[in-house]
């Protein structure tokens, strides 16, 4: 990772150096605009390490909010409510949109039941994330099931597009 983050430095200064000030054959030579410039340059590379992380940090947050369904389970399980509940299907139509739907399902449930539990606040974040697709079905189309098989098929559907 350093040697990676070492040579898109040098691409940096390269690119951000003057024509005539660029590095000439195998030497790394820095142009004055390059030295006078440390504000940019710290910007680009937290840039690309920003891009670098974004992939990592779904798969976290997926891996998070298994966690929080495992940890609520027993309390949800308490719920009689009918939920709409997306299938698999679905879910490769319209990641995002879906994931939506099954966050408001348990904000709802959450809501209806008074549950006051602090590990509850992972719905509302991961929910904040999310952009559904345009064109997808609204969350009333998709089939009634009760708590059981709802959180079933999200801890499915979750730990599927986990593994992806």
């Amino acid at each position: 990772m350093i040697v990676f983050m070492t040579a898109l430095l040098v691409v940096l200064y390269q690119l951000t150096c003057h024509r005539n000030q660029r590095a000439k054959d195998d030497q790394i030579q820095i142009c004055n605009l390059c030295r006078d410039n440390h504000k940019t340059q710290l910007w680009l590379s937290f840039l690309i390490l920003s891009f670098l992380t974004t992939c990592t940090s779904a798969v976290t947050e997926i891996e998070d909010l298994l966690t929080c369904l495992d940890e609520l389970n027993s309390t949800l399980q308490k719920s009689d409510a009918m939920l709409y509940t997306a299938t698999i299907s679905d879910v490769e139509r319209c990641k995002d949109k879906v994931l939506n739907c099954y966050m408001e399902e348990l904000i709802m449930v959450l809501s209806e039941e008074q549950m006051d539990h602090k590990r509850a606040n992972c719905f509302f974040h991961f929910n904040a994330t999310l952009i559904p697709e345009v064109g997808c079905p609204q969350c009333e189309m998709y089939s009634l099931q009760n708590i059981s098989t709802f959180l079933r098929i999200l801890t499915n559907t979750l730990q599927r597009i986990n593994s992806t």
